[in-house]
């Protein structure tokens, strides 16, 4: 929900781009102006393709979190979550997600806090 924020922020539309053919009128939108899907690391990576600024190589600041390799890139801490949208999103066995613990929670707000500055402040 965060990247998406941010990528409208940055002028981009939440729509499949897939569709964007089919909309009347013709040319109102293309296909390379569309955030669309779950995937967590492609989102992101657009994001950075339109924020420079947005490093998805930087170290994510995860004081007290040892259940993965460090030090956690910003891109792998959201490659972390992209099962939870991809495997929990509907009934199947989970081959990627290995649990979820209250760890987990360290990472998620790392990532939040990374993304904040990339949110236009709403009045």
């Amino acid at each position: 929900m965060y990247l998406k924020a941010a990528l409208i922020c940055e002028g981009m539309t939440v729509f499949d781009p897939r569709k964007v053919k089919r909309l009347v009128p013709k040319g109102s939108l293309s296909a390379s102006d569309c955030a669309w899907g779950h995937d967590l690391v492609t989102l992101a990576r657009q994001l950075a393709g339109k924020r420079p600024d947005f490093d998805l190589k930087a170290e994510l600041s995860v004081p007290g979190y040892f259940f993965h390799k460090l030090p956690m890139t910003v891109e792998a801490g959201f490659a972390l979550f992209d099962p939870f949208f991809s495997e929990l999103r509907y009934p199947q066995e989970l081959k990627k997600l290995e649990g979820v613990g209250e760890h987990e929670k360290i990472v998620l707000d790392a990532l939040i806090q990374t993304l904040m500055p990339f949110l236009a402040k709403i009045p």
